[in-house]
């Protein structure tokens, strides 16, 4: 619920001795609000959490904070500060730079392949970093995603859990790679071949990339673990264009060798 009236007075104030400045509300979710804070001319968000939810869930909206505690990644926001006072809960944190993927593909930005490609290689490494520390982000999506042009930011753990309590027959993480793919490419030209909307055989990819969001997806035998779709990722996304390069380097530095030994040709002659 967004605060309003003397509550909104009362977190300000309670902000302001954390030299804190209360800018404007971002917008809210099912768990509570959040803000746009300032201090020392840096910038922070605030979740605050609903006073409701607080009372009941206490301890289980604390794990997202402990979470962040443990994460050092530049692509994951730093937990600031914890406010527990005057009746609020809520969490202070890093305000990571860019847009997400949801308000892009509303604004119809058109990603191309290569950015699709660049954003789905920074999700798995994100993916692999909280593998080996054992937490599962759970909520993958397009409106968790920020993204800059060139950086992808990971945010909202308010839903992650230990990897190791998932269910071992389905992993949400991989299956929401596989859902913000078919999300983005649905705006790519360069991938759309037939008009089906999000449905991989619409979409202009090779067997094995194919096969990889098919993986994701549940669609065939699922990945077990990231490493495994590390290695599939690279075989499929990256290698083929690295050598593309290669070969077009390779046919540049034959044809320039070719205009020296003419050109040398014609000067004997």
């Amino acid at each position: 619920m967004k605060l309003s009236g003397s509550r909104l007075g009362t977190l300000r104030g309670a902000l302001a001795l954390n030299h804190f400045v209360l800018i404007k509300a971002l917008g809210q979710g099912r768990f509570g609000s959040c803000y746009l804070l300032r201090r020392d001319e840096s910038d922070y968000v605030l979740k605050i959490f609903n006073a409701n939810d607080v009372k009941r869930r206490k301890e289980k909206l604390a794990r997202e904070g402990r979470f962040l505690k443990t994460i050092d990644h530049p692509a994951i926001p730093k937990l600031i500060e914890v406010i527990d006072r005057d009746g609020f809960y809520g969490l202070v944190i890093e305000k990571m730079p860019g847009h997400s993927l949801a308000d892009l593909l509303e604004w119809d930005y058109t990603f191309t392949k290569t950015e699709i490609t660049t954003i789905m290689g920074q999700i798995i490494v994100v993916m692999d970093y909280l593998s080996g520390l054992n937490i599962s982000h759970r909520d993958i999506k397009t409106d968790n995603l920020l993204w800059t042009g060139q950086q992808l930011s990971l945010i909202d753990f308010g839903s992650a859990s230990p990897v190791s309590q998932l269910n071992s027959r389905f992993n949400p993480d991989f299956w929401g790679l596989g859902d913000v793919f078919l999300r983005l490419a649905s705006s790519c030209d360069e991938m759309i071949s037939q008009a089906n909307g999000l449905s991989i055989a619409g979409l202009d990819l090779n067997q094995a990339q194919r096969r990889v969001i098919q993986r994701l997806l549940y669609i065939e035998k699922p990945y077990c673990d990231v490493q495994a779709l590390t290695e599939d990722f690279k075989q499929a996304w990256l290698i083929k264009s690295d050598e593309m390069c290669d070969c077009r380097q390779r046919e540049a530095d034959h044809l320039a060798i070719g205009h020296t030994v003419c050109n040398k040709r014609k000067g004997r002659a």
